[in-house]
């Protein structure tokens, strides 16, 4: 099987990170879905405040849905030092990765907390999470507003999707 080591184009890029994105919110909703399904008497129980995940679960996915919005930001501003196109699709995409990555954590933990206490409420924080990750999906349009793109990478960028 032969590979190339081709440098990265526009279309490509959004291909691959529209890819990783559709599994990681597959992987989120089929888990979620099994493990509904598998949990004997679930219920949703908002007066269970002594349990500690009660109140971990939703700060943890306020703290990492901030954080990944926040993270993303900064390494825009590193993607648009970036003097080549190339530099700066390669730069994107692992931006775009580490912010899916910092959403999927805490809503596979509200999925496990709840497989472990029935509660649903940790169900509905990750089914938020996911809604949440679902609305950052890839687009060509996004990229491109991302990507602070001059003349002549503008062009180069527009050509990947003739």
């Amino acid at each position: 099987m032969r590979t190339t080591n081709q440098p990265p184009n526009s279309k490509g890029v959004l291909k691959i990170i529209t890819l990783i994105h559709l599994a990681l919110c597959s992987s989120i909703l089929l888990l979620g879905i099994v493990v509904l399904f598998i949990t004997e008497n679930a219920r949703l129980n908002f007066a269970d405040t002594e349990d500690l995940f009660f109140y971990v679960v939703p700060l943890f996915a306020i703290v990492a849905a901030s954080a990944s919005h926040l993270v993303f930001q900064k390494n825009l501003k590193q993607v648009h030092e970036k003097s080549s196109l190339k530099e700066k699709l390669v730069h994107y995409q692992t931006s775009k990765i580490i912010q899916f990555a910092m959403i999927e954590a805490p809503t596979f933990l509200g999925i496990v907390i709840f497989l472990i206490t029935s509660n649903q409420f940790y169900l509905i924080v990750s089914a938020l999470l996911l809604a949440y990750l679902v609305v950052l999906r890839p687009s060509a349009s996004m990229m491109k507003e991302n990507l602070n793109l001059n003349a002549d990478q503008d062009r180069a960028f527009k050509e990947s999707f003739r």
